[in-house]
């Protein structure tokens, strides 16, 4: 009976650590249609190209991707996919030299989640320093800085558009979700400055929030381990057990954001309607 429950325990330990090594391959992997693969590409057909910039919640593969959605609805235009899981507006700025080489005629920016994140508190500003090696812990200041940096960079786009970022855990008084609107008074005051279209993201999520259901269970937490025990044990039942991100969030007691920081399929579909509508103009 021993050797039975032995060897039980260890094709369960075998089947975890084979789970953990395939969904960490998944969300290691760049998004699918980036610029290097526009420049390399030999089919250039005159079509619109539109260049969606930003962190994890533009690359889509922790949680639903709203730019695949836009791929299926306009499928005569080139869609890059720059959101790479993780990065900050710092990192955004290493790395636009290929976007802009591929001349987008449209650009949809959505980053600061992780410099919010990152600067929400000291162990967290630590965390993201050493775990993205940037050259210094994130923070509200620097935001504004690099931000500005980056938008006039792309200053000579004839077309860019700037989202507020979405929320951090579903409770809008929250300290994270205060700390998320300075982020978001900023983007909207440098769109006016900059005279740059401003996507309303934030204020169409939480008004969805606002419709649910059912009751909220948790609030954000900045805790490296808890964030990590969040977004993984999303990642696997989505990717292990094919439950869809919608099922994942309403078992953690979550609306739009899966595992307080990640859209779901609802939430990825509004920001997909505010962008279509916005490009549909042309």
């Amino acid at each position: 009976m021993t050797n039975v429950i032995l060897l039980v325990l260890i094709a369960v330990a075998i089947f975890v650590a084979a789970a953990f090594l395939y969904v960490s391959r998944i969300i290691s992997l760049p998004p699918e249609g980036r610029a290097v693969d526009y420049l390399n590409s030999k089919l250039k057909n005159n079509q619109r190209v539109i260049a969606c910039i930003g962190d994890s919640l533009t690359h889509g593969n922790i949680g639903q991707s709203w730019v695949d959605y836009l791929r299926k609805g306009f499928p005569n235009d080139v869609f890059l996919n720059e959101g790479i899981n993780g990065n900050t507006v710092w990192q955004v700025i290493q790395r636009v030299d290929p976007i802009l080489a591929c001349k987008p005629d449209i650009v949809i920016l959505m980053i600061g989640s992780n410099d919010a994140m990152g600067s929400f508190n000291e162990k967290s500003g630590l965390r993201y320093k050493r775990n993205n090696n940037l050259p210094e812990a994130p923070s509200f200041e620097k935001y504004k800085e690099q931000l500005t940096d980056l938008l006039d960079r792309l200053g000579d786009i004839s077309k860019v558009a700037i989202c507020t970022i979405p929320p951090l855990g579903e409770t809008k008084d929250s300290l994270a979700n205060q700390h998320v609107k300075k982020f978001n008074e900023f983007i909207k005051l440098i769109s006016r400055i900059n005279n740059i279209d401003l996507l309303p993201v934030s204020d169409s999520l939480w008004l969805d929030i606002d419709s649910r259901t059912y009751p909220l269970e948790k609030d954000y937490n900045p805790n490296g381990i808890q964030l990590m025990k969040r977004i993984f044990g999303g990642i696997f039942h989505h990717y292990i057990f094919k439950k869809s991100w919608n099922q994942i969030a309403k078992s953690k007691g979550q609306w739009i954001l899966f595992d307080q920081i990640h859209l779901n399929e609802t939430g990825a579909n509004i920001v997909f309607k505010i962008v279509k509508n916005y490009i549909s103009k042309g």
